[in-house]
């Protein structure tokens, strides 16, 4: 799967479990989840402007500086799961193990700092007129063609659909969280990169509240500690908004510790589909631009 987004891999295919066998998250689970789940949203994004932009020609500054945010990210994930990349940390019924002393605080300084690395890159990047002549009007996708298709997250709302499943399925609690879901209005590669950008920022702002309203208690409802535990027979999808797209678990369960079937719905696999018709038309060097602005992990893609 996605290697940059362990986290909320793990977090889909826990819901799934989770809806089947009638497991109850505790609060306080709920909430680490928004947010690693967020910090995973911060990570992607970041590194997608960095490599959009890189491999756009800009030689590696900006790049340079998305790796600085990255590193941070990274940090915060090996201090509370002791992995940077692979993480495993969410379980069924809730999270592994709960919030190191002092890392809700690291979290706070994070989200305090982020928002200058943003405005730093906006001022830097964003109305530079070589960007904007290589990203304005360069593989526009129609809201037509990106629903047909299938294309969720990033690159469907780019387009002027305003679909992002933490507000049509309010999964988890994001019903408790204030957060705009930005949009585009041409579907092209400027377009997509804005979007993140300020997703970015919507993150940071659902961040803010999570730490602000984080509860005590237990993270993991007691029932799926058991030696026992075996979720019942029965079929069910799980599924969130991954920094990606709609990233799904469908699980036939037997009744057995094992799932008798299992299919990924993978964004990245979905998404890749409509590179052909985005870049008819172009040139080879726009197909670059094309592709890096669809953020794709080939993880995903050739499973």
């Amino acid at each position: 799967l996605d290697y940059f987004c362990s986290l909320t891999n793990n977090w889909a295919y826990a819901i799934a479990v989770e809806k089947l066998a009638g497991l109850q998250v505790p609060e306080r689970a709920e909430y680490i989840r928004i947010i690693t789940g967020e910090l995973t949203r911060l990570f992607n994004h970041a590194c997608l402007v960095g490599f959009l932009l890189h491999d756009m020609g800009t030689m590696g500054t900006p790049l340079m500086y998305a790796f600085r945010e990255r590193e941070k990210v990274l940090d915060l994930f090996e201090s509370l799961t002791g992995a940077r990349m692979m993480c495993n940390y969410q379980r069924f019924g809730g999270c592994r193990n709960d919030l190191p002393d002092g890392w809700l605080d690291e979290v706070s300084k994070l989200v305090a700092e982020f928002p200058r690395w943003l405005d730093e890159m906006e001022q830097l990047l964003t109305g530079n007129e070589i960007l904007i002549a290589r990203t304005e009007g360069v593989g526009v996708l129609s809201p037509e063609l990106a629903v047909s298709a299938g294309v969720t997250g990033p690159s469907l709302r780019a387009s002027g659909v305003n679909y992002d499943l933490r507000k049509v399925d309010r999964y988890g609690i994001y019903d408790r969280f204030q957060f705009r879901v930005p949009l585009g209005e041409k579907g092209d590669v400027f377009d997509r990169y804005m979007v993140r950008v300020l997703e970015m920022r919507e993150s940071v702002g659902i961040l803010q509240q999570a730490i602000r309203d984080l509860p005590g208690g237990p993270v993991i409802d007691p029932r799926a500690r058991q030696r026992n535990f075996m979720p019942p027979v029965g079929e069910v999808y799980g599924r969130i908004e991954a920094p990606k797209g709609e990233l799904g678990f469908y699980l036939i369960s037997d009744g057995s510790r094992r799932p008798s079937r299992f299919r990924v719905r993978a964004p990245s696999f979905v998404n890749l589909t409509i590179l052909e018709d985005l870049c008819l038309g172009h040139t080879l060097a726009d197909a670059v631009a094309i592709l890096g602005a669809v953020d794709i992990v080939l993880g995903e893609v050739d499973r």
